[in-house]
């Protein structure tokens, strides 16, 4: 994949959110809340969080699908689960849960069970890692969910099932690697300039403005994954 190819995933993926602004907009925003609102739920949140988080994107990559068949995406795909066999339920989970092991072993080995205790507990009772171990931690996460890529992808896009999906999403990260080593340099420059803006501004506004910039974010994450996906798998 080239430099070109990947210019023109961008400004596809732009031209892609234009096709149905506000729904996509919602879903996203929908996909947020639900993700983050689940590790309030205590001792299992963070877990829960993983597992339903893996499930909704895949449904708002099939959002994404129809809106790039050039119907308006309705709502309701968010909820609809029925199309996915167990064994890609599984597969999802997997994807999903490994990086996030990784990461908590990290966190175990530099701090001990304090450093894990806190995503096993309740958020508003118990403190977090040290935000410079955290950070770590999540970047551990970002970089050994990147072979990951284009698994939910290529189960919307080809219809790819169980342990299929995950061998060609792998296969496919292998070929074009160039794809998720720019996403994860989008998302180190994002949580670089997120961590800047903190600092600089005071707390209600920088939390107000990194809220939105979140929801933006993700938002065109999702379309550009979409975009990748498509020149990818050959759509």
């Amino acid at each position: 994949m080239t430099a070109a190819d990947i210019l023109n995933a961008a400004v596809a993926a732009l031209a892609l959110l234009g096709a149905a602004p506000w729904r996509l907009l919602l879903a996203a925003a929908i996909f947020l809340a639900v993700a983050e609102g689940l590790m309030f739920i205590p001792r299992a949140g963070f877990v829960l969080k993983q597992c339903v988080a893996a499930l909704l994107a895949v449904q708002v990559l099939a959002m994404f699908r129809v809106a790039a068949l050039g119907e308006p995406p309705p709502l309701a795909i968010l909820l609809d689960t029925a199309w996915l066999a167990p064994s890609t339920i599984l597969v999802l989970w997997l994807c999903a849960l490994l990086p996030f092991a990784l990461g908590l072993a990290v966190l175990a080995m530099r701090l001990g069970r304090p450093g894990v205790r806190f995503f096993f507990g309740s958020v508003l009772r118990d403190r977090p890692p040290p935000i410079r171990e955290f950070m770590y931690a999540k970047l551990v996460m970002t970089v050994a969910a990147l072979p990951f890529t284009f698994v939910a992808p290529g189960v919307v896009l080809k219809g790819y099932i169980g342990w299929n999906a995950l061998e060609q999403g792998l296969l496919a990260a292998l070929l074009y690697w160039q794809a998720p080593a720019v996403m994860l340099v989008l998302s180190l420059a994002f949580e670089t300039l997120t961590a800047g803006l903190q600092k600089v501004l005071p707390r209600r506004s920088g939390a107000v403005l990194v809220l939105v910039s979140l929801l933006c974010f993700v938002l065109f994450l999702f379309a550009f994954t979409y975009t990748l996906s498509a020149k990818a798998f050959g759509i």
